[in-house]
């Protein structure tokens, strides 16, 4: 099984292209800073943080390029996948990155990419039956 949920904060701005093609797909890629609470805090009181290179394909990724930006806290469901290519001196360098499956915003609801307009309806008060509680 190769699942992972990660916490954290972007480093940047996503960077968002188009594959090439006659049905283009939209690729953001982003790093995740996650803090480490299984290592002892810094000097600054803080937990040192894993940076995790992550990927988000299709429509997630629109969503991804919309909604997110440097700062942003998210949480997300994916998987890792590794790889390696050759670099310009002939050295072979092994890559590992999350493939985003599934993302949610965390953080303040003010600032939330998702409606806050009311466009969501509320249960009313006093109303106990509902089939599926």
């Amino acid at each position: 099984m190769n699942k992972v949920i990660l916490k954290g904060r972007l480093t940047r701005d996503p960077d968002v292209r188009f594959s090439n093609g006659s049905d283009p797909v939209c690729i953001a890629r982003f790093t995740l800073a996650c803090e480490d609470r299984e290592r002892a805090k810094g000097e600054d009181g803080s937990h040192p943080a894993n940076f995790i290179p992550c990927t988000a394909m299709g429509k997630l990724a629109e969503i991804v390029q919309s909604s997110f930006c440097k700062g942003k806290e998210i949480l997300l469901c994916g998987k890792m996948q590794s790889g390696s290519y050759t670099n310009k001196e002939g050295k072979r360098i092994y890559t590992l990155e999350c493939f985003i499956k599934e993302i949610e915003y965390c953080g303040r609801k003010e600032d939330s990419p998702m409606p806050s307009d009311g466009s969501f309806m509320d249960i009313p008060e006093g109303f106990d039956d509902l089939p599926f509680a």
